[in-house]
């Protein structure tokens, strides 16, 4: 592989090319070097290849955080056949609608933990071919079928136009919109040469796109199947992690662990963290007892990062509030309904510009044309931009409540409650009561052993809600969060919980632990 290939693909082969004897991806005790990856995606795509796979084809990845996974999704790019990957713990019923939305000419699966989401593949789509990562009684066992295949480098059957994989975004409701991505495409976030990444979120998802990075950089992947704070630690101790991806909820999980006052974290140089808004109390908290290394962007599956608040940045609390600012190939502009760009400190739509932003949605021309327009990206995200060009995100434009004719937007009810010295997490979802009238709720997770009430959670939310008057509704105590597949607050299990009967009711006074309680 030329190291001259500009191609997101080229660039991760070539990244394995150099310092071959290296360990490249660890997972549990295993440990794969540059050159056992090189050689395994060149015998995988050899067999798929002999069992009729080529360009333009659809191969569908339905795997969890095992090396088998990364080095299959390479030999079926290096083939020219665009990838779909889903998660491995989908609803049965969605992986087979997402299957076969992603035009599946091939679906590769885990056997010990995605046959059922197989079978009902299989059922819903004859045609498709199937790939079983270990023997199984349904489809080719492909690492045997690759074993017999010679390991010699493959010339790259895909043309930079090409359309390399169709990426699902994290809906909380209806069906995730497929995101389509060229092999053509610039490689952001910036490379970090020798990184040692822990990725511990779901490969399908955005840490995938940072795996491949690291190992186009010449870096080292360990790969665990889940998230748990306690394993999380041992190995950026173990492995001298130096990047981890943790959106806020998992990061708040590593800071109560009682482990981590016991664990050298020394090796790490960036914490980067997304996808919700985060606590600047707990931000702190984590500059202090991990040091200068967290990371925050602003990021959108439709193109990637869009800003950074740089680990410097974050020991000014006034930013903590803030997403930083556009990385420096970017443009920000704040429009209001009319597409008119309003100044700075006014909300608005988020909009961007960037060398990396998708083609389009898969099979959705009138959606695409919908969000791309005149070279922006319309991200369908509120904020607004200070006079310095750094970015407040105000939420979706979807959970933006309007009550009493005004407009009520997540950090308008979320950063009070945040402010609590009890409270871990919260989040703002809103329900339609029979009138059809929106009504704003809170979820809050509160630090262990918090003897705070629902009922006195919702008073601080309305003594500390400033001009804006937003408390909401209901504050419901839970256990943690529910979260969707792509880690981000599950919404519709929210709305669920508040439509309770019980949850109309003051349930505070002795809850047992692991209940929830509400106001």
């Amino acid at each position: 592989m030329a190291e001259s290939d500009p191609t997101y693909t080229g660039r991760v082969l070539a990244g394995l090319e150099r310092d071959p004897g290296r360990v490249a991806v660890r997972c549990g005790e295993r440990a794969l070097t540059a050159r056992e990856c090189l050689d395994g995606v060149y015998r995988l795509a050899r067999a798929l290849e002999g069992a009729g796979l080529g360009r333009g084809d659809g191969v569908t990845v339905l795997a969890g955080n095992r090396p088998e996974a990364v080095l299959v999704r390479l030999a079926a790019n290096l083939l020219g056949c665009r990838v779909a990957m889903l998660h491995p713990d989908g609803p049965v019923g969605e992986s087979v609608a997402l299957a076969g939305f992603a035009g599946t000419s091939a679906l590769v699966f885990d056997p010990a933990r995605c046959s059922a989401a197989a079978e009902g593949i299989a059922r819903a789509l004859p045609s498709v071919g199937l790939f079983a990562l270990g023997p199984s009684a349904l489809g080719t066992d492909l690492p045997t079928a690759a074993a017999s295949c010679p390991p010699g480098p493959l010339a790259p059957r895909y043309r930079p136009e090409d359309v390399m994989a169709v990426r699902f975004t994290g809906g909380t409701t209806g069906r995730p919109k497929g995101v389509v991505r060229r092999f053509a495409r610039p490689p952001r976030p910036p490379l970090l040469s020798g990184a040692t990444f822990l990725l511990c979120t779901a490969l399908c998802h955005g840490g995938g796109t940072t795996a491949d990075l690291a190992l186009a950089a010449g870096g080292t992947v360990v790969l665990q199947e889940g998230f748990a704070a306690e394993a999380v630690l041992a190995a950026i101790e173990r492995f001298r992690v130096s990047r981890v991806y943790l959106p806020p909820h998992l990061l708040y999980r590593v800071l109560d662990h009682p482990l981590l006052s016991r664990t050298d974290t020394g090796s790490l140089r960036r914490v980067t963290y997304t996808g919700c808004p985060p606590s600047p109390r707990r931000l702190a908290e984590a500059t202090r007892r991990l040091g200068r290394v967290l990371h925050q962007t602003y990021s959108l599956t439709e193109c990637g990062p869009v800003t950074r608040l740089s680990p410097d940045e974050h020991l000014d609390p006034r930013l903590l509030l803030t997403a930083g600012r556009p990385f420096p190939d970017t443009e920000v502009r704040i429009v209001d309904e009319d597409g008119a760009v309003l100044a700075p400190g006014r909300t608005g739509e988020i909009c961007v510009r960037t060398p990396t932003a998708m083609v389009g949605y898969w099979r959705d021309p009138e959606l695409t044309a919908r969000v791309l327009r005149d070279g922006w990206l319309h991200t369908g995200d509120l904020g607004s931009l200070d006079a310095a060009g750094y970015l407040t995100v105000a939420g979706r434009r979807d959970p933006m409540a309007i009550v009493n004719g005004h407009n009520v937007f997540p950090r308008d009810v979320e950063e009070p409650l945040r402010a609590h010295p009890e409270v871990r997490e919260a989040v703002m979802f809103a329900t339609v009561d029979a009138d059809r009238l929106e009504r704003v709720h809170a979820a809050v997770v509160t630090v262990p052993g918090s003897r705070a009430t629902a009922a006195e959670l919702h008073r601080w939310a309305r003594e500390h809600g400033g001009r804006r008057r937003c408390a909401p509704d209901t504050v419901l105590v839970v256990p943690g969060i529910p979260l969707t597949g792509a880690g981000k607050p599950d919404l519709g299990a929210l709305r669920a919980l508040a439509e309770r009967p019980e949850g109309r009711a003051v349930t505070t006074a002795g809850a047992r632990e692991g209940a929830w309680r509400a106001v």
